[in-house]
């Protein structure tokens, strides 16, 4: 029956995303019940429980640790609660089963902080009171669905009343259709004991998710387009769809409702589901680090999520502007992945749509996801008090959850990243890459912090003019050729900590006030370097600027960027000095990624110069 309920609503994912306006226009809700149900499906299929109580809890465990999106994290307490609700039984009834769905949608709406009517916690709600209602005249499951399911049918078509974002744009509630959706491939498989499905079941209706459809769900382009361009908004209250798991190891369970309580200071659509010692949040947020931090307080945090909900509805408007004749629109152009050693500004992130794959953070073997659970201002204000600091590479999986959702709207991929003479990211991006599709081209940069992000800002800039992938990564193994990064340094406790300078090295370098100048050389691989010595960080300050005259002997055009480790002043008078020698200002200073901290340690500066070389 699970697999039945993912196999309908993984069909309908497309449409639901169309007509998704609430609570905000990021056409995902379709895709993320889906992932939900895929979730699912991948911890159940090879279980052997036979008791639907201990097989309810397996469901409602694998729904939490995997859902997505306001509408997924709804679902799985709904889950979560019926499983609560059979627990310990072997087998159910009809009034069992309705009795336990009255207590699922009970707790599906306790977890909502501010709940509102016309969502799927209605169509939930509609559902499981026609089975309470009801039950005791069912016969069996059979006839228990299919009578419940036209009620549900029933409360979806009246969700177009009850909101007006739904009004306006003349849809149904995603996440309530999606709801049903579920419902009817469950009917389904119940008549036919089949999951492939032959035409639609007998008395199956089709649920309309717009008004303008002929008796199908499968709208046309022009009545999505209309849909989604009737609630189109400049800015959102809320930037962040934000996303965590947290699992307590204390004996006593989480206060889900003081934790809710805590996050309605930080955003809304808020969701605290959960079932034992897992909780799932979901809130949208300008400050996914700090709704991060919160949940560290409650235990383990894991599978952290932050996802730029405007970019998403920009991405939308402009597929159904393209005119694509689907739903789903085909996947078109080239998607730029890179990852979080990359320091460009969020406003170039967000106005190029370039995906970014976090590296995890270590302070005193305490885990972070980095510029997700950490900021990089918070990192490196904590680095000088730190026992140790380190990063290690994004896992596996991250990189194919970011190159599934970026081809799900582009067709090809470049993936830049940093060099890989230091980071195991790229060779990790490569092997998934290969895996996953063959229009993924995956480039060794040969550079970190702002030397990445002038390649990868080169490189998304090419990508929306109309380039392919094979194109755009071979340009950008072209520019990290022109590229040139130095890094003045404060201290040297951190090259001495990381093994990269001998003790005895440091101790005579400290007493003499030597400040070195590193060159991170693409040429070499990404090789790191001591480029100059300076006594003290205004004569340090002085050999880099000198490097950096020599390096434009031969560039033409050149951009500059700069990224610092807690030392914004260094950062403002280098941006000054930049623009009085050579008459071109950088084109953003940001704090600089954690691994630069890491190995540098606080105070550091990096000078980041992209140019075209002269013989062209």
């Amino acid at each position: 029956m699970v697999r039945a309920a993912a196999r309908r609503l993984i069909e309908k994912h497309g449409h639901l995303n169309a007509i998704n306006v609430f609570p905000v226009p990021d056409g995902d809700t379709g895709s993320n019940m889906a992932g939900t149900m895929k979730s699912i499906v991948a911890s159940t299929s090879t279980t052997p429980e036979s008791s639907i109580g201990r097989m309810s809890s397996i469901v409602a465990e694998s729904a939490l640790m995997g859902a997505r999106g306001n509408s997924g994290v709804i679902l799985a307490q709904f889950l979560a609660g019926f499983s609560e609700g059979v627990k310990d039984l072997s087998r159910v009834s009809p009034r069992d089963f309705a009795e336990a769905a009255s207590l699922a949608a009970r707790r599906a709406v306790e977890a909502i902080a501010h709940p509102k009517e016309g969502t799927i916690l209605t169509v939930i709600r509609d559902w499981a009171e026609h089975l309470r209602e009801n039950c005791h005249s069912y016969k069996d499951f059979h006839h228990l669905l299919y009578d419940s399911l036209d009620r549900a049918r029933q409360s979806v078509q009246e969700t177009r009343e009850k909101l007006a974002a739904l009004k306006a744009a003349d849809v149904v509630d995603a996440g309530g259709l999606g709801f049903v959706y579920l419902l009817e491939g469950i009917a389904e498989f119940t008549e036919r004991g089949t999951i492939n499905r032959r035409g639609k079941a007998a008395g199956s209706a089709d649920t309309t998710g717009a008004a303008s459809t002929h008796g199908d769900d499968e709208t046309d382009s022009a009545t999505l387009g209309e849909a989604q361009e009737r609630v189109a908004v400049e800015e959102l209250t809320y930037g962040y769809c934000t996303e965590c798991l947290i699992r307590s190891e204390a004996t006593s369970p989480i206060d889900r409702e003081e934790l809710r309580v805590r996050l309605e200071e930080m955003g809304d659509s808020i969701v605290v589901a959960g079932a034992g010692a897992v909780t799932r949040i979901h809130v949208h947020t300008d400050t996914p680090d700090t709704v991060f931090a919160i949940a560290a307080e409650y235990g383990a945090v894991s599978h952290h999520k932050a996802e730029d909900m405007l970019r998403q509805h920009r991405d939308l408007l402009a597929a159904v502007a393209g005119g694509h004749p689907q739903a789903a629109p085909a996947p078109t152009g080239t998607a730029v992945v890179t990852d979080s050693t990359c320091d460009l500004p969020r406003e170039l992130l967000d106005r190029y749509a370039i995906r970014t794959v976090p590296l995890r953070l270590f302070l005193d073997d305490e885990e972070y996801v980095d510029k997700v659970s950490i900021s990089a201002d918070e990192f490196n204000r904590r680095l000088p008090s730190s026992r140790s600091a380190r990063t290690s590479q994004p896992a596996p999986a991250d990189f194919r959850t970011v190159y599934e959702e970026v081809l799900a709207t582009h067709a090809q991929v470049a993936s830049l990243h940093v060099t890989a003479m230091y980071s195991g990211t790229h060779q990790s991006a490569a092997t998934v890459a290969r895996m996953v599709s063959p229009h993924i081209a995956a480039v060794d940069c040969r550079t970190l912090t702002v030397g990445l992000g002038l390649v990868v800002l080169e490189a998304a800039r090419r990508a929306q003019a109309g380039m392919d992938a094979a194109e755009v990564a071979r340009l950008a193994a072209r520019d990290a050729d022109n590229l040139h990064v130095y890094v003045s340094m404060e201290t040297l406790d951190f090259a001495v900590r990381g093994g990269r300078m001998s003790r005895g090295t440091g101790m005579v370098a400290k007493l003499l006030h030597i400040k070195p100048v590193l060159c991170f050389d693409p040429r070499k691989g990404g090789k790191v370097d001591v480029a100059a010595k300076g006594i003290g960080p205004r004569r340090a300050g002085e050999k880099l600027f000198t490097l950096l005259e020599r390096a434009l002997a031969s560039l033409d055009n050149p951009r500059f960027a700069i990224a610092h480790v807690g030392a914004p002043d260094t950062a403002a008078r280098y941006a000054r000095e930049l623009e009085s020698r050579f008459g071109v200002a950088p084109l953003y200073v940001v704090p600089a990624s954690p691994v630069l901290g890491c190995h540098s340690g606080p105070g550091a500066c990096a000078v980041a110069l992209l140019g075209d070389p002269r013989n062209g």
